[in-house]
């Protein structure tokens, strides 16, 4: 293990990608585990506001995911990752000076619209490495930038609860926005373009715009075309539920925020120890039995939260969901809707390094349109029919994706299992 991990952050791109998302994630838990309640509590927003301005969210990120893969194929991969870095900046600032859920919203566009580098992101990491180390790559990266999850959450719970909901989430918002600037400054400076290195960056406005659209869409057939389903249920699941898991757990459970924060910090660091194991077993049986268990696990978060009661019986859910998010097949703790070590490098097999950057961005706006109305469909079912029917719901729907993976999801080569 300790091999891979060397030759892994042995590639500048990976190492330098690691280290400044490590730095965001250490200061995004002091505010954004607790924005919901903040919304709620201090800022005054009803709860269909919360899933309101959660839809914006979803909404705005959708129109810069095909955008931002079409220009990293097209200018390469670092000039995007800079560009949405220096974007990332901005969004923070506006929720800062925020003085009432109206003017959220504008920060929350901004924080959309840096999203445009996540297909940059995830090109540049697949390019930079081999196909046979694609896995265990992945895995590294993501224990790598999971360390701070690990402490972060407990810390913060207990540092919402010294410090109260308002001045903690602001002054992580403060500290935040000074990690965005390091790592903007960082990534200019030291990341290596690795399409351009290649000769393969196009220079066709035709291309820009769009004109081989059919022929991208064309890709979307087979597995490509199942983990596009599989990412829009596990996605509208995360949109529909997640926003109100904190409420729940704090307002209906009667957890403590420090007790929450635990909950993250336990799931995280299980996790975290399973993600480089799971990049190496990908890469040694194939991507799809990591994919398959971690899909099958995680939607029993919601489950767990209706039925059992206590932070000891949490606690050994949490320990549960850590396994199956650190196995790397995506969900709320493995990446999101379409994250994940094992689900990123069987999108790496699949695709070509040119195409990487569009498919990449396509997914995430064909993803985005359809989680579009999921956190107001979320608020709905809590005011209507309960909290309570909401998780369960959520469950169920996630549950869904296990048959799709087991039919349709395949591997190139002689990886299939």
């Amino acid at each position: 293990m300790f091999k891979i991990v060397r030759q892994v952050f042995g590639v500048r791109n990976v190492a330098v990608i690691s280290f400044t998302s490590s730095l965001y994630q250490v200061f995004n838990q002091l505010w954004q585990l607790w924005w919901s309640l903040y919304l709620l509590n201090i800022l005054n927003a009803p709860i269909t506001v919360v899933g309101l301005l959660s839809t914006i969210q979803s909404s705005s990120q959708i129109l810069f995911q095909l955008p931002g893969g079409i220009l990293a194929d097209r200018i390469g991969r670092k000039k995007v990752i800079v560009l949405g870095t220096t974007l990332r900046i901005v969004g923070p600032v506006l929720l800062f000076l925020a003085p009432t859920w109206e003017w959220v919203i504008p920060g929350m566009i901004f924080n959309a619209f840096s999203s445009l580098y996540m297909p940059a992101f995830n090109a540049i990491i697949a390019d930079s490495l081999p196909h046979e180390r694609r896995g265990a790559a992945y895995g590294a990266y993501r224990t790598i930038t999971s360390i701070p999850n690990i402490v972060m959450p407990i810390v913060s719970g207990i540092y919402i609860d010294a410090m109260g909901l308002e001045k903690g989430v602001k002054t992580g918002l403060l500290l935040y926005i000074g990690a965005a600037v390091v790592a903007m400054i960082l990534r200019a400076l030291l990341l290596k373009e690795t399409l351009v290195s290649e000769g393969e960056a196009r220079s066709s406005m035709k291309e820009v715009l769009g004109y081989d659209a059919r022929n991208l869409l064309s890709k979307f057939r087979g597995t490509l075309l199942a983990m596009l389903v599989v990412a829009c249920i596990s996605g509208f699941t995360m949109r529909m539920v997640y926003p109100y898991l904190v409420i729940y757990g704090v307002e209906v459970v009667g957890l403590s925020k420090s007790q929450w924060g635990a909950l993250q910090t336990i799931a995280t660091g299980i996790a975290t120890a399973f993600y480089l194991i799971g990049g190496v077993i990908s890469d040694r049986i194939g991507r799809l039995p990591n994919i398959l268990l971690a899909r099958s696990i995680l939607p029993i978060e919601a489950l767990g939260l209706v039925f059992l009661r206590g932070y000891n019986q949490l606690s050994i859910l949490f320990v549960i969901l850590g396994i199956g998010g650190g196995f790397g097949g995506g969900g709320i703790r493995g990446g999101g809707g379409m994250g994940g070590p094992s689900w990123q490098a069987l999108i790496a097999d699949i695709v070509p390094r040119g195409d990487r950057g569009k498919v990449m961005g396509l997914m995430g706006t064909m993803t985005g349109l359809i989680n579009l109305p999921a956190p107001l469909i979320g608020a709905y079912i809590w005011q209507s029919l309960g909290p309570e029917t909401l998780l369960l719901l959520g469950s169920g729907l996630g549950f869904t994706v296990t048959p799709l993976i087991l039919l349709f999801v395949k591997e190139p080569g002689d990886k299939q299992t």
